[in-house]
């Protein structure tokens, strides 16, 4: 098997202490530390954190979304997708990444929860993947009628966040306990995104 390069061994301790310590705990220096190598090979490869932030979310990204778009299109197909079959669409790019690759996926989407939790992956998708966010919103909006948009896009927001944190913790789960694991939170996922819309008026005292 062929040594990793150094760019590689950066971007899996950056991954690493990211998914542990959040991007905020983590110095240039530490990564450095971890990776065996000097500060100059990190300069090197990336000029500053939030470069090196962006390329840890690419490296994965990149093949999931690829993934994402050939299920969102299947789903395209059908005129009236259901709730659960876009979910489907969007969670399942990332059962397959914890099957392939079992610790590392695990590793990747507790960081991809940790982001999205603290917004930093809205800019990175937003630039890399022009159109993604408003192509699933679109599907949804066909089995969401009875919601606005801004309801449709805060409750999106909340399921990332869901998916991602909940599967960050799956992976101990056998084949056959993950797909559990994962039909049910469709469903409880469903049941949130196509929850009525109340508008609540604050009363004045």
């Amino acid at each position: 098997m062929p040594r990793p390069s150094s760019r590689e061994k950066l971007l899996d301790c950056a991954e690493d202490l990211f998914a542990t310590h959040g991007v905020g705990g983590v110095s240039l220096r530490m990564i450095q530390t971890a990776a065996g190598l000097s500060v100059g090979s990190l300069r090197y490869h990336f000029k500053s954190e939030a470069e090196l932030v962006t390329a840890v979310m690419e490296r994965r990204v990149g093949p999931l979304m690829a993934r994402h778009e050939t299920l969102l299109e299947a789903v395209a197909a059908n005129p009236s997708p259901s709730t659960a079959e876009i979910l489907r669409a969007l969670i399942q790019p990332l059962i397959e990444l914890l099957h392939s690759q079992p610790e590392r996926g695990r590793r990747y989407l507790t960081l991809m929860h940790r982001l999205q939790v603290g917004h930093h992956t809205a800019p990175v998708f937003v630039a890399r993947w022009p159109g993604f966010a408003e192509r699933a919103e679109g599907l949804l909006k066909k089995s969401l009628p009875h919601l606005s948009d801004a309801s449709i896009g805060f409750r999106v927001t909340l399921a990332w966040e869901t998916i991602l944190g909940s599967l960050a913790g799956a992976t101990s789960l056998t084949a056959k306990g993950l797909e559990r694991h994962t039909v049910e939170l469709i469903d409880y996922l469903t049941g949130a995104l196509e929850a009525p819309q109340t508008n609540r008026r604050r009363r004045h005292s």
